[in-house]
C-alpha cells in the first residue's frame, strides 16, 4: 500500500509509545485516524494532540483482549471515515515475569495470552474481512518483537513467537487468495516505551493476591523500563514501519543489535539442539 493520505489507519495501544508514535505518523502522511487504548488519560491525550495538528481522529477505550472492543472500535472507525486500509495491532503488555514458567497461574497467562496473542487474533479477525469486502489495497501491522526471533526466555517470549507465526500464516493465506493487503510483523528491538509498567492497567479479576507483584518481578521490570528508557525513540520505528508499509515488507527488524542471539537460534535449530552445537566423542576420543 503506497499510498497513504486520505486514507484511514486504526492503532491499538496508541495511548503511549509506539502505539502513540504511529498514530501521529500515519496523521503525517494524510491519513484519519481511530485508535483504541485501555488507559483512558492517556487516550485522550493521543487524539488531543491528533486533533490539534488537524487530523480527523476518534478514540474509543479499548480492552484488546475482547472480542467485542475490537469490533466496536473497527465499527467506530467505518462509521466515521469508511473503510479501514491500515490496521496496527498494536497492544501489548509486558506479562508474567514473577518466577519460572512453572509458577505462572492461570490469571497469569489469560492476562498475558489475552493482551498479546488473542488480541492480535482478534484484529486479524476483525480487520482482514472488512480489509477483503472493500477490496482497496489495505495493510495490517503486527507487533511482534525482537524476542519473537530469539530464544524465548518467558511468557513475553511465547506470546511474541506466537504473533510471529500467525503474521507469516495471514501473509501467505492473503498472497494464495490473491488479495490486495500486505502484512509487515514488526519486531522492534530494544524501544524507549512504558512496556514494562504495563501491569498498571492489569484487570483486577485477572491478579492473584491482590494484584501484588513480587519483589523479584518489580525489580526486573524497573531495571528493563530503565534499559528501554535509553533505547530507540519509537518515532524512528514509526519512520521505518510507514517505509515497510509502503515497500510491502512482511518482516520489519529494528535494528542489528539483536543478530547474535538470533544467529545463536537459529543455528542451534539446525544443528538440532537447544543451545550451542555439541559435537559428540567416540570412545577413542575421536569425533563422530
Amino acid at each position: 500500500m503506497e499510498e497513504l493520505a486520505g486514507k484511514t489507519a486504526v492503532v491499538t495501544g496508541a495511548g503511549s509509545g509506539m502505539g502513540k508514535a504511529f498514530a501521529l505518523r500515519f496523521a503525517a502522511e494524510g491519513m484519519n485516524v481511530a485508535i483504541g487504548d485501555i488507559q483512558d488519560d492517556a487516550l485522550r491525550a493521543t487524539v488531543s494532540e491528533l486533533e490539534a495538528g488537524g487530523t480527523p481522529a476518534l478514540g474509543l477505550h479499548v480492552d484488546v483482549s475482547s472480542p467485542s472492543d475490537i469490533e466496536a472500535l473497527a465499527d467506530a472507525a467505518e462509521k466515521r471515515f469508511g473503510p479501514i486500509h491500515l490496521a496496527c495491532n498494536n497492544a501489548g503488555v509486558e506479562g508474567y515475569l514473577d518466577g519460572p514458567i512453572w509458577e505462572a497461574t492461570a490469571k497469569d497467562w489469560e492476562w498475558t495470552v489475552g493482551v498479546n496473542f488473542w488480541s492480535v487474533v482478534h484484529g486479524v479477525r476483525t480487520f482482514v474481512p472488512r480489509m477483503l469486502a472493500h477490496g482497496q489495497p489495505a495493510h495490517v501491522v503486527n507487533t511482534c518483537s525482537m524476542t519473537s526471533v530469539v530464544q524465548a526466555t518467558n511468557m513475553y517470549g511465547i506470546t511474541k513467537h506466537a504473533v510471529i507465526a500467525l503474521s507469516e500464516v495471514l501473509w501467505h493465506d492473503l498472497r494464495e487468495a490473491g488479495a490486495p493487503i500486505g502484512v509487515t510483523a514488526l519486531c522492534p528491538g530494544t524501544i524507549a516505551t512504558n512496556l514494562f509498567h504495563g501491569s498498571r492497567n492489569r484487570p483486577i479479576e485477572l491478579t492473584d493476591d491482590g494484584g501484588n507483584i513480587s519483589d523479584t518481578g518489580k525489580e526486573l521490570r524497573e531495571h528493563m523500563h530503565g534499559v528501554l528508557a535509553a533505547g530507540m525513540p519509537p518515532s524512528e520505528v514509526a519512520g521505518k514501519l510507514v517505509a515497510a508499509i509502503r515497500g510491502d515488507g512482511l518482516y520489519l527488524l529494528t535494528d542489528h543489535e539483536w543478530d547474535p542471539q538470533i544467529i545463536e537460534r537459529h543455528e542451534a535449530i539446525m544443528a538440532g539442539a537447544v543451545g550451542p552445537a555439541v559435537v559428540p566423542e567416540d570412545t577413542a576420543g575421536g569425533a563422530k
